[in-house]
């Protein structure tokens, strides 16, 4: 005779199993008519917010008079929301800044369970504007976005400070404030690198170590004795494609990333050269040793170098007496004019 015990245990099984659906099925249907219900009086509520917010932003009072000049300093200043003065700030736009501020310091009392500075709804008025309630995250944010940006377009980490200061300054800060961490030299509210901002950066794969490209060799002095002529040659090459010859100009431009880079990349040693050429020529014309003779001063003249002028000659607009034959009648005009006498000139017979 067979055991049914298995058979009678899969039967009951089998039937908790059916109870089971049937009551996940029920509750199922019920969820989505709750849900139903939910979105529906969320829709009346968000309504009846939005008019009872239009309405109460028409009440004359001091919060609303402000609020309206933050609509208005927002649409003329380009979206604005941070509300920064300078010492140049009219007192209006002081007064504008320190009421923001003051929204911002009520809203973390409200967070913390004092809502008697600022009530709900007049957050969301203000959360519909945009409104930024911690500015150091909202800053952190928007520097982490133009890293991102950065990295994206040069797939490198390494902000040259003197291309971008203020994002290098917040590479190097992410970077010192890893370093601590790592040596447990972390404050108990240290708010720099959160969790949070640590998964961020981790996202776009930033480098917490700086990883310094090796040093590039340095070229070799230029010799004036056995280089002249190659350097000459250059230098006529740079006067040809450039149309002069500001080498020192260039050289600034180059750096500062203000012109596109030389196609000759020799041409950003032409001023040491040109600087030495003419020292070299203040020699030559004192008849000390030099490597310039006077064909190569004619040449270099002819180029388009313009010489330091011998301490002894002239400069411009210097006159000696004999060479300014006016210089008496101008210094007589302007004793005159100090004295608040006119000189007109002599009537001519015509």
């Amino acid at each position: 005779m067979m055991n049914n015990e298995p058979n009678s245990l899969i039967d009951q099984a089998n039937f908790s199993l059916d109870t089971a659906k049937a009551d996940l099925d029920l509750h199922e249907a019920e969820l989505e008519a709750a849900q139903s219900r939910y979105n529906d009086a969320k829709s009346r509520y968000d309504d009846a917010m939005q008019r009872f917010l239009e309405a109460d932003l028409l009440r004359v009072c001091r919060w609303n008079q402000m609020y309206h000049k933050f609509v208005q300093w927002k649409e003329d200043h380009n979206g604005d929301t941070i509300v920064q003065t300078t010492k140049n700030s009219s007192d209006d736009v002081k007064k504008l800044a320190k009421w923001v501020q003051n929204q911002r310091v009520f809203y973390k009392y409200y967070i913390n369970g004092d809502t008697k500075h600022i009530k709900q709804h007049r957050i969301t008025a203000l959360d519909n504007l945009g409104f930024v309630w911690n500015v150091f995250e909202h800053q952190w944010n928007a520097n982490f976005e133009e890293l991102k940006q950065y990295y994206a377009e040069k797939k490198t980490f390494e902000v040259p400070k003197r291309q971008n200061s203020k994002l290098a300054t917040f590479v190097l800060t992410m970077r010192n404030a890893m370093k601590k961490r790592n040596e447990g030299i972390v404050v108990q509210k240290d708010v720099t690198l959160t969790e949070e901002r640590i998964d961020k950066l981790n996202s776009i794969n930033f480098h917490w170590g700086l990883k310094r490209p090796p040093r590039k060799q340095k070229a070799p002095a230029i010799n004036m004795i056995t280089d002249y002529d190659q350097q000459y040659q250059l230098l006529a090459s740079f006067k040809e494609e450039y149309g002069h010859l500001k080498v020192s100009k260039m050289l600034q431009e180059w750096i500062k990333g203000e012109s596109s880079e030389p196609s000759n990349k020799e041409y950003k040693r032409l001023p040491a050269f040109v600087a030495a050429i003419k020292k070299e020529h203040d020699a030559y014309r004192e008849g000390k040793p030099s490597i310039l003779n006077e064909e190569r001063v004619e040449q270099l003249t002819a180029l388009g170098i313009k010489w330091k002028k011998p301490l002894n000659e002239p400069r411009k607009n210097t006159r000696s007496k004999e060479e300014d034959p006016n210089r008496e009648t101008r210094k007589r005009r302007k004793a005159d004019d100090e004295a608040g006498e006119v000189i007109l000139p002599e009537a001519v017979d015509i």
